[in-house]
C-alpha cells in the first residue's frame, strides 16, 4: 500500500461479514499487547502502535485459537500498514478458512 497517496489512510473500519466485528479483533490486540483500547483506531499504523514482536505472536495465536484459522506471518503481514488493513486481512482469512500448510 502506498501510504503517501491521499485517501489511502482509512478512517473507518472495513465492513465485515456477520458475525465478525472489528471489536473482536481489537479486544484481542488490546489485551495481548496491553494497549489502551482508545488507541486502536482504523488509521493507527502498526508501527505507531509499537507492538513488540512477541506480543504480535501472542495476538496471532489468540486469533488463530478463537477463530480456528491459520494466520501466516509471511508476505501478508509484511504488507500491513494500518490497523484497518490488519482487521481486513484477518476477516478475509477467516472467511476463506485459511489452514496451515501441510508439513512433510
Amino acid at each position: 500500500m502506498n501510504v503517501d497517496a491521499p485517501g489511502d489512510i482509512p478512517s473507518v473500519w472495513p465492513d465485515l461479514p456477520a458475525p465478525y466485528r472489528p471489536e473482536q479483533f481489537l479486544d484481542i490486540i488490546a489485551d495481548c499487547a496491553k494497549i489502551d483500547r482508545a488507541l486502536l483506531v482504523p488509521s493507527a499504523t502498526m508501527e505507531s502502535l509499537g507492538i513488540p514482536s512477541l506480543d504480535m505472536v501472542d495476538i496471532l495465536f489468540e486469533i488463530e485459537e478463537k477463530f480456528d484459522v491459520y494466520v501466516p506471518m509471511g508476505e501478508e503481514m509484511g504488507n500491513i500498514v494500518y490497523l484497518a488493513d490488519f482487521v481486513t486481512m484477518l476477516a478475509d482469512l477467516i472467511r476463506n478458512g485459511s489452514t496451515p500448510p501441510e508439513t512433510a
